[in-house]
């Protein structure tokens, strides 16, 4: 009996959690905290983060009930959904912005894009601006551009794993990189709570294939483990990125009649 309950997954009491964590952790991120509308929805983000740590707590505790909140857990169901919307485009306008920079500055483009988005458009727009003076940035620190290749490669994980959860709930396909025909979804959005945190949990299926469950805390506890988590190795990425997407086993994926 001890070793099963060791087994259990561990969450941290709500209690425990800090109310800023999660937008502490997204700041460290490499060129995030110089980005003021990166910044202003990361604190949407955690501020929604923290009603739903608090509504998921309530429903933990309630769920069994005579009269559960049954209007709570729909809600939490809803709002969970959108909150994962919102963590993972947060997250992929980061790394894109990454990638562009990544990519002038091994093109030695980075002079020439800054030049193209500080032309006079006859008005002030601030996020060419932004944009702009993050390349000039970058073009003075390349320890910058070298952090930012760090930063994506320490968050490749934990973003492949939201990114499968928001493809399945929003186009209700599986996430498969370089397929023309991703194969469909299992059950696209249908989740349960799970029974230690009362977070939404979530099947990663592809066709027959049971990768893994998640939750939306799990999800959270991610993006809040930002500051702690290590550079993967090649083979640790290599065999991640082998685990999250398996041979297909629908034969219409592989272009068969």
């Amino acid at each position: 009996m001890h070793e099963e309950y060791n087994d259990r997954p561990r969450y941290r009491p709500v209690a425990e959690i800090g109310p800023g964590e999660l937008v502490d952790a997204l700041m460290t991120l490499a060129g995030f905290s110089e980005n003021t509308f990166l910044v202003m929805q990361a604190h949407q983000l955690g501020m929604v983060d923290n009603l739903l740590n608090a509504l998921e707590d309530e429903v933990m505790r309630n769920r069994a009930d005579d009269d559960p909140p049954r209007d709570s857990m729909a809600l939490l169901g809803a709002l969970s959904h959108m909150w994962i919307y919102a963590a993972y485009e947060l997250q992929r306008t980061w790394r894109q912005r990454c990638e562009e920079v990544i990519k002038l500055a091994d093109s030695g483009g980075l002079d020439l894009k800054a030049a193209h988005l500080e032309r006079d458009l006859g008005y002030q727009h601030y996020d060419r601006e932004l944009r702009a003076e993050q390349l000039r940035t970058a073009q003075q620190r390349p320890e910058l551009v070298a952090q930012m290749r760090t930063d994506l490669r320490r968050t490749e994980m934990g973003f492949t794993m939201l990114e499968f959860i928001r493809v399945a709930l929003a186009k209700h396909e599986v996430s498969k990189k370089g397929s023309k025909k991703p194969p469909i979804a299992f059950a696209p959005g249908l989740a349960r709570q799970n029974r230690y945190c009362g977070s939404m949990e979530y099947e990663m299926s592809n066709g027959g294939t049971i990768i893994d469950t998640i939750t939306r805390r799990d999800i959270a506890e991610t993006i809040r483990f930002i500051p702690e988590a290590e550079i993967p190795s090649d083979d640790a990425l290599a065999g991640f990125r082998a685990y999250m997407n398996p041979p297909d086993v629908d034969p219409f994926a592989r272009g068969r009649p």
